[in-house]
Order: C-alpha cells, then structure tokens, then sequence
C-alpha cells in the first residue's frame, strides 16, 4: 500500500487537510480531531481518491475498544488506524483495516519491546518516532520482516533523503512544505 520513500502528511487541522489533498501522496495520517468532524474529514479524503489513517490514541471522541474501531471500519469507512496500542491494533486487523503499530525508541527495551509487540501483532507497517532514532530500525526490520515509517522532527527534504537512505520506507511529517516534494 505505501510506496518507497512516501511522504505521508500528517495533519493535525481542518486547514492542513486541504493541502495534504493537493499532495501527490495517496495517504494521509490524521493525528488530531474530534470523533464530529471525521465523517466529512473521510469523504473528503475519499473524494480526493485517498486512503486515511486515523492515529487512534489522538482522536476525540474515540475509544480503542472494538465496537470503535467497528464502526470506523463499516460506518466512516477508514482506510487504516494508527496505534501504540496492541489490542486497537488487533481490533483493526479482525475488521480488514490496515494497522500501523507506532513506538517511540528511547533506550535498547523500547527497541525490543517494539519488536516483540510487532511479533505479536503483525501489522502492515511500524512507525518509529523520533526519526533521529533511525540507526535502530534496521534492526528492527530485520527481527520483524515489516517496512518502518519514521515520523517527528522532519524538517527538511535532506532529512527525508537521510531517512530513506538509512532504510525507512516512508516518512510521516506535519510540515506542510515536504508534502509538496
């Protein structure tokens, strides 16, 4: 579903939606909003012939408990979820939704923790945060078998560059000016 070196917007505002539909990406990650908007948010991205990944823990109005991620899956029709937690991430999978198991590396546990949730799991895809961490995810590529996105401080195409070169095979950023590479 992700094609080598994408970079996905991420969006966090109804006004970073309309520039993250005029990108040549076809995924956008929402990271933010409120359990109200995300029907309209959906059909809008749909219309657009994008594919929508909502980051679970960050949406309002949302639970991470199956009947949620049903109704997200048959009711607003998302593409995808993004999630720290391994029983959302679970839940996605039994409903034929994409799922993006997403950790923060922070010291050597969080690496294995990451890869052994990853084992258990069996998502699509994991996300890292930060991306200044990415001399790990070959390691974790090779204990998981799974492509890894990196997200957080991307502030630049040369960041990107780095980020592909070093093995990942998408970046998420905020920053609306690499949406447009």
């Amino acid at each position: 579903m992700i094609k080598a070196q994408t970079i996905i917007p991420g969006v966090r505002s109804l006004k970073e939606l309309e520039s993250a539909l005029q990108s040549q990406e076809n995924i956008i990650f929402l990271l933010e909003g409120e359990l109200i908007q995300l029907q309209g948010v959906v059909e809008s991205v749909k219309r657009a012939g994008k594919k929508i990944f909502l980051h679970l823990d960050m949406v309002k109005g949302i639970k991470e408990d199956e009947a949620s991620i049903h109704f997200l899956s048959k009711v607003i029709k998302i593409d995808g979820v993004i999630s720290t937690r391994s029983s959302s991430l679970l839940n996605a999978k039994k409903y034929g939704l994409a799922a993006i198991q997403r950790g923060f590396l922070i010291d050597s546990h969080s690496t294995q923790t990451i890869i052994n949730t990853a084992k258990h799991v069996k998502p699509d895809y994991i996300e890292i945060l930060p991306s200044y961490s990415h001399p790990q995810i070959r390691v974790i590529k090779e204990e998981t078998g799974l492509d890894i996105i990196l997200g957080g401080f991307i502030e630049s195409k040369q960041d990107c560059e780095l980020l592909f070169n070093a093995g990942a095979i998408a970046v998420s950023t905020s920053k609306p000016a690499l949406w447009k590479q």
